[in-house]
């Protein structure tokens, strides 16, 4: 089920729109669970294609179903495992992911289709999802919010009045973009450079938030995968003042020696992985290339595999923050997930100025109390749909959930 409408201060400042897709698992004994997916190319193809091809699976197998739709499985095969042609004439691959690489669409379905499935166990068994994952060190999950910019970045009132706001709200950290705070200053798009006059103005601006917001508050920086290592450096020497908590994705993310690079003459810690399975992750870790990890529930796998590279970050000593490009659907999830891991840190918000996305669940108490998401002992994910929200959000040519 497709959800569409404004997005109100988008990436960059201004408003544009935004979809998110909501599905369901539903079982024999008539109970389902709910997940959520990003509205990304491919992911509805790779929706259908796990629906046909876990089609009476139990749902109780949820690593199994995740591991086969990203691995495949050898020869002979589960018995269970379609051959052949399957409905709309899509055709069953078994020996590998539909696509032949464990990325990209197909671990973007299997994410959701996992949160919907730890939903779905938690009711069968009434308990809460993070019971599923070994039970919580805390009861709630600490939420920071991405502000990216905001809309007239030339503006210093315009940035120290969205700190002020965003501690005024209760949250105790946020994260701004790098590539939008000084984007007048960008004379080549292609280069990958930072001028000195772009440094200047981001340097200008952040340090406007910083006096604005505080000693105390958290701040970290995303740089998008935009940059060449030598001006991320530089630029990160001129930010040691600020006392970052961290600063994201300095280069592009495909080779993790340059990442290391960045990282050895950084004195700000360096966050990688949104959009990482845990394979990847490895390969980061074991180069010496982030101090903070990374993760989406909505692009890692789902609730398992995020719980999995957090064990694997606290086995070498690592703290995670989980990414949020979810809406309330992905953020309890993702919750659930935190509270369960020891190394938590934190998970980030970006639509708290778009209350539609913050509502098209419900749940006994708020998404957010105090700049956090509070755990109860609801099962499942303990979340219900809000279906007057999501009838007034529904895309085109889809229809609300019997």
């Amino acid at each position: 089920m497709r959800l569409w409408g404004p997005r109100n201060h988008g990436v960059g400042g201004g408003t544009s729109h935004i979809a998110k897709v909501v599905i369901r698992v539903d079982t024999d004994a008539g109970i389902h669970g709910l997940g959520e997916v990003d509205d990304f190319m491919g992911v509805r193809q790779a929706i259908a294609y796990m629906r046909e091809y876990f089609l009476g699976r139990d749902p109780f197998a949820a690593n199994a179903i995740v591991s086969e739709m990203l691995y495949g499985t050898q020869a002979p095969n589960p018995a269970e495992a379609p051959r052949g042609l399957m409905a709309n004439k899509m055709i069953s691959i078994r020996m590998c992911s539909p696509t032949a690489t464990p990325w990209g669409p197909v671990v973007w379905a299997a994410s959701g289709v996992d949160i919907a499935l730890c939903d779905l166990i938690g009711k069968a068994l009434q308990t809460p999802a993070y019971n599923l994952l070994g039970g919580k060190f805390r009861s709630q999950a600490r939420v920071y919010l991405d502000r990216s910019s905001p809309d007239d970045v030339t503006d210093l009132g315009a940035w120290r009045t969205m700190a002020r706001e965003t501690v005024a709200s209760g949250f105790s950290q946020m994260k701004f973009d790098i590539d939008f705070m000084a984007p007048e200053c960008v004379r080549d798009v292609w280069n990958r450079s930072l001028s000195l006059e772009q440094m200047n103005r981001i340097v200008e601006r952040l340090t406007a938030v910083r006096e604005s917001a505080g000693p105390d508050f958290e701040i970290c920086v995303d740089c998008h995968m935009q940059y060449n290592v030598p001006d991320v450096v530089r630029l990160l020497e001129r930010l040691q003042p600020l006392n970052l908590l961290w600063l994201e994705d300095p280069v592009p993310i495909t080779n993790p020696d340059t990442c290391a690079q960045v990282r050895a003459k950084s004195s700000v810690p360096i966050c990688i992985g949104e959009m990482f399975i845990a394979e990847q992750f490895r390969l980061f870790v074991d180069a010496g290339a982030c101090d903070i990890l990374h993760p989406d529930v909505l692009f890692c796998g789902g609730m398992h595999e995020l719980r999995r590279i957090a064990d694997f970050a606290e086995l070498n000593h690592l703290p995670v923050a989980f990414h949020g490009n979810g809406g309330a659907l992905a953020t309890i999830a993702a919750a659930h997930v935190g509270v369960a891991s020891r190394n938590f840190l934190g998970l980030e918000y970006h639509f708290i100025e778009t209350p539609w996305i913050g509502a098209y669940v419900r749940r006994d108490v708020p998404l957010f109390r105090d700049g956090q998401v509070v755990m109860t002992d609801a099962p499942g994910l303990g979340v219900e749909l809000d279906r007057e929200v999501c009838r007034q959000h529904l895309a085109p040519g889809e229809a609300l959930f019997d």
